[in-house]
């Protein structure tokens, strides 16, 4: 899809009420991977409202890091993932 790209936004944070804060933001762009790591499909305007907002929070116990991934890279699996949202996880009732 043209204008989309994939990131994976991880984040080390101690306090919890800023963690939380932050996990409520990326709740609104992505989806949970692991503990402190989303993976958001966003378009520009997308990734610039998130960025916005996650500036807006004024993190003082530690940071968010923000990974553009590359649609070449196919990532390799190891162990039971759950299936990615967007690849076949259908069900028809």
């Amino acid at each position: 899809m043209r204008g989309v790209a994939d990131y994976a936004v991880a984040y080390d944070i101690s306090d919890d009420g800023e963690r939380e804060r932050v996990e409520k933001t990326l709740k609104d762009f992505g989806f949970r991977i692991q503990k402190s790591v989303f993976e958001c499909r966003l378009t520009r305007s997308r990734l610039q409202l998130l960025l916005t907002r996650l500036r807006s929070l004024n993190l003082q116990t530690g940071f968010v890091k923000v990974y553009r991934i590359d649609r070449q890279f196919r990532p390799r699996i190891i162990g039971n993932a759950p299936p990615h949202p967007d690849e076949g996880a259908a069900f028809i009732i």
